[in-house]
């Protein structure tokens, strides 16, 4: 009988070994040799991956795909299954939000979306935050994991490879939190 009871003590080990084989530590992203005191060069990519957005208790998931320009941005905004439900375009003339089979324009992205939303997306400054950076001219303060610029904390990931920008940013600013995982870095 005794031999029995031993049984489920060790499968009970070897799970909680194995758990704890598989957990990941977060590491916090530190950018290259790019320094906040100088401007960096505003340099394009391509991203995409997975974001969710919690809006005073509301939560928001999907994938995103963005092509950013220093004059230009287009951000997709995909359902999980793949099809866009909204696409943000960013040039001289403005900003365009087209969802719903409307589009809506302003100004700015952080006005267009504040309407459109309900809450601001910080698309100029975000352009500078995935890449694990505080955008110039902005004052910044530093953390043990980000920085804190313009009332938002942002919090940089880095992946397990040490790649050149953080796998993960979240953002999280008065009842509102954004978290972007990037998958696809070009």
């Amino acid at each position: 009988m005794r031999s029995l009871s031993l049984i489920p003590r060790l499968a009970a080990l070897a799970l909680v070994a194995t758990l704890t084989a598989c957990a990941t530590v977060e590491r916090p992203f530190v950018p290259g040799p790019e320094s906040t005191a100088q401007r960096p060069a505003d340099t394009p990519f391509a991203a995409a991956g997975r974001i969710a957005v919690n809006a005073d208790g509301r939560g928001h998931y999907g994938n995103f795909e963005w092509q950013h320009r220093a004059e230009r941005d287009e951000l997709s905004i995909l359902s999980p299954v793949g099809s866009t439900v909204a696409r943000l375009t960013r040039d001289d003339s403005g900003v365009a939000l087209e969802a719903d089979g409307q589009t809506r324009r302003a100004p700015d992205v952080e006005t267009l979306t504040a309407d459109a939303l309900g809450y601001p997306l910080p698309l100029e400054n975000l352009a500078w935050w995935i890449r694990g950076l505080a955008a110039p001219g902005v004052p910044v303060e530093k953390t043990a994991d980000g920085i804190e610029q313009e009332g938002w904390r942002i919090r940089f990931i880095a992946d397990d490879a040490g790649g050149p920008v953080p796998r993960r940013v979240e953002l999280a600013r008065d009842g509102l939190s954004i978290k972007l995982v990037t998958h696809r870095w070009q």
